[in-house]
């Protein structure tokens, strides 16, 4: 603001030396008319960094398929064979532990200040729910954490730290009557319990959750920095860096034609914007669920929580695998095919297994593209669920795919500023 001042000053005055006025004084952010700006910034962070996730880890669990381009707006050549690297040039480190460290320092402020109830105040409760949602995707794609400077930690303590802030946005948001708030934060706080393993109290919040909500991560067009990764990485503008070809989603909608996971093709322009390793270049088929630069992205859903709760049931939390299977099946009825308006059909399990190998791929469905399946292939594999998945989960072929990566490692940039975590894995 006080830059916006003087170069305001200097043009009226004919005069283009401008001094910098120097950064802002940190007793600023004790003035309640920066409290709205501070939880903007938080709520940019946060859906910047989702927005690299979302596609980097897309790609390495097969959301999407590589269709070439590995720069600013690619898919590495190591995340095409499923692997991160601590060293990965596109990494969402940043911007999440930001969002988390700025919503959580602004909490601290806000308990200080005389000048503010802190359990009474709308921005506390905005900020607390900032800061549930940074751990959440924190601790579902990190393999360890770090908070503010410490050194490694299990993955779980930003998971923790997630649900200690979703408390807190309850706590807030019911005081000042912000249903939404409160809605998104016990939904939060669901996926967060379940990551955890604590299928009761998952299952408790999940159940408080209206089915037609939605906490959405917004994007906007003011900068290619806060697009929706996804769209732009393959609107043809120039991008076309990844297509729905060779996943589970193109055969899928081709069958059925549900219209969770919408692609379509151009038959001018057949396939993506470069060779992919070992494969060449592959058609260029192009989601459709995100059809928009602002397209929003969601954080949290009611119709996940019955999702979670299908998952509480086969761990046998309130029910079993015929009810997990009714919850699954909640979600495709009503669902009519894009193709001919016919319904979409219901799955049919006879066993546990089966109900599992159902439940991972309804997941795959109704949270394709939300930056979600990096955690879910991880917290499966390290509870050592049964259920099948799809072979086109796995990157490439047995011949080069080393070990395919189920969540990012402490970055580069954390090992080169921090003393206190190791330079190299």
């Amino acid at each position: 603001m006080l830059l916006a001042l003087a170069l305001g000053t200097g043009l009226a005055a004919c005069d283009f030396d401008v001094v910098n006025p120097g950064p802002v004084q940190d007793d600023f952010l004790d003035n309640p008319d920066a409290h709205a700006p501070l939880v903007a910034g938080a709520q940019r962070l946060l859906m910047q960094g989702l927005n690299l996730n979302s596609m980097n880890g897309g790609a390495v669990v097969r959301e999407i398929f590589p269709a070439g381009s590995t720069s600013a707006f690619g898919i590495t050549l190591l995340q095409q064979r499923g692997i991160l690297e601590y060293d990965d040039e596109h990494v969402t480190w940043t911007n999440q532990q930001r969002a988390r460290s700025v919503a959580e320092q602004g909490l601290q402020r806000f308990d200080r200040l005389d000048s503010v109830d802190m359990m009474n105040y709308v921005p506390a409760a905005e900020l607390a729910l900032v800061a549930g949602f940074a751990g959440r995707v924190l601790g579902e794609n990190y393999c360890e954490a770090v908070i503010d400077g410490g050194g490694l930690e299990p993955h779980t303590v930003f998971l923790e730290r997630a649900e200690a802030n979703f408390d807190l946005a309850i706590q807030i948001g019911q005081n000042v009557g912000r249903t939404d708030v409160v809605n998104a934060a016990y939904a939060g706080r669901a996926q967060v319990r379940a990551v955890l393993g604590n299928w009761q109290g998952a299952v408790a919040d999940a159940d408080r959750v209206p089915l037609d909500f939605v906490h959405l991560a917004e994007h906007n067009t003011i900068t290619d920095g806060q697009y929706n990764r996804i769209y732009w990485a393959s609107a043809n503008a120039p991008y076309r860096a990844h297509s729905v070809w060779n996943t589970i989603v193109e055969g899928y909608y081709t069958d059925t034609g549900d219209p969770r996971t919408p692609w379509g093709q151009n038959p001018t322009v057949p396939v993506g914007d470069a060779a992919v390793d070992r494969v060449g270049q592959v058609p260029w088929f192009f989601q459709l669920k995100y059809p928009e630069r602002d397209s929003d992205r969601n954080l949290a859903s009611g119709r996940e929580m019955l999702l979670i709760k299908a998952e509480a049931a086969l761990n046998g939390v309130g029910g079993d695998w015929q009810t997990a299977m009714d919850y699954i099946n909640s979600l495709r009825e009503g669902l009519v095919s894009d193709h001919d308006g016919e319904p979409i059909p219901l799955w049919e399990a006879n066993s546990a297994e089966e109900a599992w190998g159902f439940l991972k791929r309804e997941r795959y469905i109704e949270l394709w593209l939300e930056g979600r399946r990096l955690g879910d292939r991880r917290r499966w594999a390290e509870a050592g669920v049964p259920g099948e998945l799809s072979p086109l989960e796995v990157p490439g072929d047995a011949s080069f795919l080393t070990d395919q990566s189920l969540c990012y490692p402490v970055p580069l940039q954390e090992r080169e500023t921090n003393p206190n975590v190791p330079e190299t894995p």
